[in-house]
């Protein structure tokens, strides 16, 4: 069974068509001539990236703020779309020839090409700094998370549990698997779930609720991507309804505010859109695999991307010295991928270097391993060479988001992961109201992989902040924007911090980082009648797509999945 939880490897691999080399160490490059690729150095494109003890701070109503933003970062350019006119008319000459380029530095990129390694592959990322959302920094010896934080606990026997262990992630993980607490009215509920502190109406309802996420996780679970079969079938019935029509169907019960909040909470948070958008389908996948438990990892799903940026580096020993970093090319921003005429079927990709400079080369397949919305405007003339993908294309849509990580000189004495912030118990319930009403909805424990009885005295809050409006990834790229959304964040900090009972003077930094398009929006329909199946079709044997966005779900475990899928 493929999905967030677990799968089996089936040797459906496209990529095997290759007929490469057989697999094993990488072959020897120490014959080539050097390319100067004009990436940046390993130290830049490391995805776990050091943050100094005493920062610069800004004051922001009290509270000492990291001026800008981390995360996306566009320089040059008014919005987050490649600039397509670093050549005039035709793309420069090809410097070199490979087997496999990868497209996008995150999970997608790093797993296809951690894959991929034994046929040397190069990897090109547009920012300096590898690892998509699933980038992390370390301050003071504490490794933190600037976007996805964890995975699902995988199925013994599976591909995602021996990808795990291959990675190291079974003797580095803390295991997670109890009931998020909820904060409500100024109080964390560490057994809302379990009706405790609430009322009887409340506690009925939640046992309710409790006993059809049981059913979907233990006996309906919906299994993407797709696996063939009567399975798929039940995927596609779910996938034509909103999750709310779902739950509000089999509870068949009044559902009351402060249920209805903690659920919307969890879809924002996860998704950055409300149950009343996303798929049953999808919003199932997500909310029933957490009943059997979160891996963290040292600073998040960071530590993944770190190991597999380890094991890929590690191919640059095979390269004169004088030639690095070569496989790795951080602050490459990919602006051309072309099919070339002649024998062997290549591809040109085009790219800026960190320098500024064009370059390009020759790939016999390539992984398109960024969000299909920049796959859009790289691609030379998508729209003839696969019109149905280009169309697919345009039914998707994004989402912004916000992180911010709170560096802390002192402990934090509850031990918790993940507590959802409830407020008064109303909760925005529709984009209009989400848009009026912006604020961070849930807050993770940093260091949590540190374990209950760590007392050190360097901690990291990390504050989950979705803006779950269309127009809302607008909202993020102009210095004016930084200013409202740090002046808004501000008494935020200060209301979580009493509630865990830490003093505002042990706040060292405020660390704010905005994702641009980090979420697509799981809708309805878009697997049913076949969107995703469009997205995920590879192009004439050349280009292959590995991204979150092939099943419009923002699930690492999906990432992984194709990946293996497509490189087998």
């Amino acid at each position: 069974m493929q999905s967030r939880r677990n799968f089996i490897g089936t040797g459906l691999g496209i990529m095997s068509a290759m007929a490469l080399r057989s697999k094993g160490m990488a072959t020897p490059r120490l014959g080539i001539n050097c390319v100067d690729t004009g990436a940046a150095t390993y130290d830049a494109s490391c995805p776990q990236q050091r943050v100094l003890f005493t920062p610069n701070n800004s004051m922001v109503d009290g509270l000492p703020f990291a001026h800008w933003y981390t995360g996306d970062d566009f320089p040059g350019l008014d919005h987050p779309m490649p600039n397509p006119d670093c050549f005039a008319g035709n793309p420069p000459p090809i410097s070199e020839t490979i087997d496999v380029a990868v497209i996008g530095g995150g999970i997608s990129g790093l797993t296809s090409a951690y894959l991929l390694r034994e046929h040397n592959p190069v990897i090109f990322e547009m920012h300096n700094q590898f690892g998509g959302a699933a980038r992390g920094e370390v301050w003071n010896g504490v490794p933190y998370s600037l976007g996805n934080a964890y995975v699902i606990t995988p199925d013994p026997g599976t591909f995602l549990q021996s990808f795990y262990q291959e990675l190291g992630m079974n003797d580095a993980v803390r295991v997670d698997t109890s009931d998020a607490p909820v904060e409500l009215h100024g109080s964390v509920l560490p057994g809302f779930f379990d009706g405790e502190g609430v009322s009887w109406n409340l506690a009925q309802a939640i046992a309710k609720y409790r006993e059809v996420v049981s059913q979907m996780a233990n006996v309906d679970y919906p299994v993407i991507p797709l696996v063939g079969g009567s399975e798929d079938e039940w995927v596609f019935e779910l996938d034509q309804k909103t999750l709310k029509q779902d739950i509000e169907e089999r509870m068949a019960m009044p559902i009351p505010d402060e249920l209805a909040a903690a659920i919307q909470a969890y879809c924002y948070s996860s998704f950055a859109a409300g149950w009343e958008e996303i798929s049953a389908a999808s919003g199932w996948n997500f909310l029933a695999a957490e009943e059997f438990g979160r891996w963290v990892c040292p600073g998040g799903n960071s530590f993944m991307a770190l190991q597999m940026w380890k094991a890929l580096k590690q191919l640059d020993d095979n390269v004169p010295e004088s030639c690095r970093p070569y496989h790795i090319r951080g602050g490459c921003r990919v602006v051309d991928v072309r099919p070339l005429a002649g024998p062997g079927n290549k591809t040109q990709v085009t790219w800026v270097g960190a320098d500024g400079r064009c370059r390009a080369l020759a790939a016999r397949k390539v992984v398109m391993a960024c969000s299909k919305i920049l796959c859009r405007e790289v691609i030379h003339h998508l729209s003839d060479a696969d019109s149905a993908k280009y169309e697919a294309i345009d039914r998707l849509a994004y989402r912004g988001y916000l992180v911010a990580n709170v560096l802390l000189k002192s402990p934090i004495k509850r031990d918790f992961y993940d507590i959802f912030l409830l407020g008064d118990g109303i909760y925005p319930m529709n984009q209009e109201s989400a848009q009026d009403d912006r604020f961070v909805c849930d807050v993770l424990h940093g260091n949590y992989n540190a374990g209950p009885l760590h007392a050190g005295e360097s901690n990291v809050l990390t504050l989950y902040w979705p803006l779950p409006f269309d127009f809302g990834k607008w909202t993020l790229l102009h210095e004016a924007n930084w200013d409202n959304y740090s002046q808004m964040l501000a008494p935020q900090v200060k209301r979580i911090l009493k509630l865990l009972d830490v003093k505002t003077s042990a706040v060292r930094q405020v660390r704010m980082t905005r994702w641009g398009h980090a979420m697509p929006i799981s809708a309805p329909n878009l697997i049913a009648d076949g969107t995703c199946s469009d997205l995920r079709k590879p192009i004439d044997d050349r280009l292959y797509f590995v991204q979150q966005d092939n099943w419009a779900m923002p699930a690492v475990e999906n990432c992984l999945i194709d990946a293996k899928e497509f490189t087998d």
